[in-house]
């Protein structure tokens, strides 16, 4: 099955979930008391976990985080140990640290080179020290796997958000296009660059996706739409079909295929397939601005959303809704709100003030992954934690290699607001530090190279000061993408989903681009930079199409209106586990790198335990708590009883909902719905695992693509 059929067969799945009664409502998130759902069929992360060290056998709770940070995991757990001798368990705290790492498409997270700094067993008369040395024994060759959602929920209940990430964005409206009939967005990045095709007498318009040719002495333009051309006396139309295509017009195509530069369109979704059978075409927008297409079919149809004021406007795949109370229209684009009077507009961004019933409506309604994208709610805050949460890989020294393709001779062009510099014709981003020390990024590797010209070795370290490009440059997004430490083997590697493109606007929440415009390279090759408008990621997965040549990138497409198929342009980029968040660029690199999800079993003799419940907990005073069947909780004592416990207990049910939460979501996923809170099934508020008709990537991490190989 291709990564777009794969896509499809998911899209469907998650369809299924919004409207199947019932289903919808289990991946809600969980009372503070409520109990974990029933675990589904394969258990992939059980805990506790046994570890056996000679008599002893040690049941390890599900840890508990502290801090997460540059690839690093510290946190506790309760540990119960037994033996033969004595049977009655000794409950205890250990503290740990460990090197993490993270496949976001499996939903797991290895715990490597774990290291235990102390233990706490309050029964024992030496506080457990020979327990410290039989763990450390164990742990420290032997990695632990847990699922990513149960570190995530952790994440969401008790971790503050860093005001220091939070990206000042851009948020001027886009050129918003509404069609109440099938349409086509092709977005032009700037004016049209012309360049002449050999033997043809044509101008092919190079900055753009599609195949566009001018003909000056006839003064048209003809556009190749799934095995037809069109033509227009200008950009603007009108297209019309035609009838008889001169010969060059054959040629130039064919050139234009061999080059690998352009879509051909020759893959619409069922529905425009149909359209265009029957003779007709959809109507032809060119923007060479930012642009939006929001497409209904006909005239708006109205539904209320319960216990709001808002109407949703049912004909569109774009999150739309009418507020009564002010009777303005309400979308959702790239995570960011806007207004009109009319739909026609004109258009304005909601700084400020959106009407809180957005933040009611229901998280199982069609529409409710648009609460990611309302600020306040826990969805949102769900977003910003999982914006933060980065993708890991082991990068092999020696294997990892990098040709870095310049249009022409290399050209500097400071960066502002830094001393760094960068080549603006390069294939992908290549920052110069100093005069002897350059780094280039792709598909998530950082490269290092004492001149433009110079041999390229995988970076075992970034210079601080290339962390503080700010957005208004086209290279912010390489903030996002880290050297975590090395060895002389391996570097260890990783980016968080900044790098594909989402970013913590202030609210705080996520949106899609930094709302900056940054021109293209266009020379003898096309070389655009990441956008916010008109454009989305593409599957992003490799093989696909013939857009591989710099294999990870933006995809640059037109967007196809009237289908969830072509032309994302909808939300934060937000699906639980298949949005662009969960996107593995390592793949590039093959052999060469190691990604978490090759192997995650467990290991030697750690192995599930046989306490029914993971309702034991590490506090951080070092003592251990549990929660019984009738949500009372209770304390070990030093005695190895157990006691009511004293005093307030919310943090302790913070911990029982964190774990709750994540335990469920993993269900979720093992059973196949895939998806939870601001999943996939809304491109306005959630949905960014792609689907462009361009399918075309540029950059490896954002800058190129369309040209040089």
């Amino acid at each position: 099955m291709t990564n777009r059929a794969h896509h499809w067969k998911r899209r469907a799945l998650f369809a299924m979930l919004l409207v199947l009664p019932g289903l919808s409502g289990c991946t809600s998130g969980m009372s503070a008391l409520g109990e974990p759902p029933a675990a589904s069929d394969v258990d992939v992360d059980p805990w506790p976990r046994q570890l056996a060290s000679g008599d002893d056998t040690f049941s390890l709770f599900q840890p508990q985080y502290e801090s997460w940070d540059q690839g690093r995991l510290s946190g506790r757990a309760a540990v119960a140990v037994e033996n033969r001798v004595s049977p009655q368990p000794k409950y205890g705290v250990i503290w740990f640290a460990a090197r993490t790492e993270v496949d976001k498409e499996a939903r797991m997270v290895m715990l490597e080179d774990v290291t235990v700094s102390k233990v706490d067993f309050p029964s024992t008369p030496d506080g457990g020290a020979a327990y410290l040395a039989a763990l450390r024994q164990i742990l420290s060759g032997q990695p632990l796997t847990i699922a990513l959602d149960r570190l995530q929920a952790e994440l969401e209940v008790e971790r503050v958000e860093d005001p220091s990430r939070i990206v000042q964005v851009k948020n001027d409206p886009p050129r918003i296009i509404v069609s109440q009939g099938p349409a086509l967005l092709v977005r032009i990045d700037g004016q049209p660059v012309l360049r002449e095709v050999a033997g043809t007498g044509l101008l092919r318009v190079i900055n753009t996706r599609v195949l566009l040719l001018l003909d000056r002495s006839a003064g048209r333009y003809y556009f190749w739409l799934m095995n037809r051309w069109l033509a227009a006396p200008e950009l603007d139309g009108p297209w019309a079909v035609l009838g008889n295509p001169p010969a060059p017009l054959e040629t130039a195509k064919q050139a234009a295929v061999q080059s690998g530069q352009v879509d051909l369109l020759d893959t619409p979704a069922p529905e425009l397939t149909q359209l265009l059978q029957t003779g007709a075409i959809p109507a032809i927008h060119v923007s060479t601005v930012p642009a939006e297409l929001i497409v209904l079919r006909g005239q708006p149809a109205l539904a209320p959303i319960a216990a709001t004021d808002i109407l949703q406007v049912t004909n569109t795949d774009d999150d739309l809704f009418l507020y009564t109370p002010q009777q303005e229209y309400y979308v959702l684009l790239s995570g960011r709100w806007f207004r009109a009077a009319s739909l026609q507009g004109p258009w304005e961004y909601v700084a400020s003030g959106l009407p809180g019933d957005f933040a009611r409506i229901p998280e199982s309604h069609p529409k409710g992954a648009v609460l990611a994208s309302v600020p306040g709610t826990p969805q949102a805050r769900q977003a910003v934690i999982a914006n933060d949460i980065p993708q890991t890989a082991t990068i092999s020294r020696s294997g990892a290699e990098l040709a870095v393709h310049y249009d022409g001779p290399p050209q500097l062009e400071p960066i502002e607001g830094t001393p760094l510099q960068y080549v603006v014709n390069a294939s992908f981003p290549v920052i110069r530090v100093d005069p002897t020390s350059y780094y280039a990024l792709q598909n998530g590797v950082w490269f290092a190279a004492s001149s433009l010209n110079g041999s390229w070795a995988v970076a075992t370290s970034v210079p601080p000061v290339i962390y503080t490009i700010p957005a208004s440059s086209p290279l912010h997004y390489v903030t996002y993408a880290y050297v975590y430490g090395s060895t002389p083997n391996v570097v260890y590697t990783g980016y968080t989903p900044g790098y594909l493109g989402t970013v913590v606007a202030p609210g705080p929440i996520v949106v899609y681009g930094t709302g900056y415009v940054y021109p293209g390279w266009a020379g003898t090759f096309w070389y655009p930079w990441p956008v916010t408008w008109g454009w989305g990621p593409f599957d992003l997965g490799f093989g696909v199409d013939v857009f591989t040549g710099f294999a990870f990138g933006f995809a640059v497409g037109p967007y196809w209106g009237w289908h969830h198929g072509w032309g994302w342009h909808g939300g934060c980029c937000w699906g639980w586990h298949h949005g662009i968040s969960h996107v593995n660029v390592y793949h590039h690199w093959g052999e060469h790198v190691h990604i978490t999800g090759n192997h995650f079993i467990h290991h030697g003799d750690i192995r599930a335990g046989h306490f029914s419940g993971g309702s034991v907990y590490a506090g951080r005073d070092g003592r251990v708590y549990r929660r019984d069947g009738q949500g009372h909780w209770q304390e070990h004592t030093s005695g190895g009883g157990w006691a009511g416990l004293r005093g307030p207990s919310a943090e302790h049910d913070q911990w029982h909902q964190a774990r709750a939460m994540g335990g469920q979501r993993l269900g979720n996923f093992n059973r196949g719905f895939g998806a939870h809170g601001f999943g996939e099934g809304s491109r306005g508020g959630g949905f960014a695992g792609g689907f462009h008709g361009g399918g075309a990537f540029h950059g490896g991490g954002g800058h190129g693509g369309g040209g040089h190989r």
